[in-house]
C-alpha cells in the first residue's frame, strides 16, 4: 500500500449557507424562496397558505405545506 501524503486532502464542511431551510407552511406571505439552496435556482414568492408565484414567469403554483424551501438569510 502506497501512502502519498502529497495527495492527502481534507475538505471541511461548509461553514454555512446563504440559505435557511424552512417548511413552506413556516414562511410568511410575501417571502421569496427557492426549492434548492442555490442562488441560480428559480425564485418564488409566497402569496397564500398553499400558493406561490413564480417570480420570473408570473405563474401561480400550488405547494404542499410540508414542502422544503430555502430562504436567503
Amino acid at each position: 500500500m502506497n501512502n502519498d501524503h502529497a495527495q492527502d486532502r481534507y475538505y471541511p464542511p461548509s461553514l454555512g449557507s446563504d440559505f435557511e431551510r424552512e417548511s413552506f407552511s413556516e414562511i410568511n406571505p410575501g417571502v421569496i424562496f427557492r426549492l434548492e439552496g442555490r442562488s441560480s435556482s428559480k425564485q418564488y414568492r409566497k402569496v397564500g397558505e398553499t400558493t406561490a408565484v413564480d417570480v420570473s414567469e408570473q405563474i401561480q403554483i400550488e405547494f404542499e405545506s410540508k414542502t422544503t424551501v430555502y430562504v436567503k438569510s
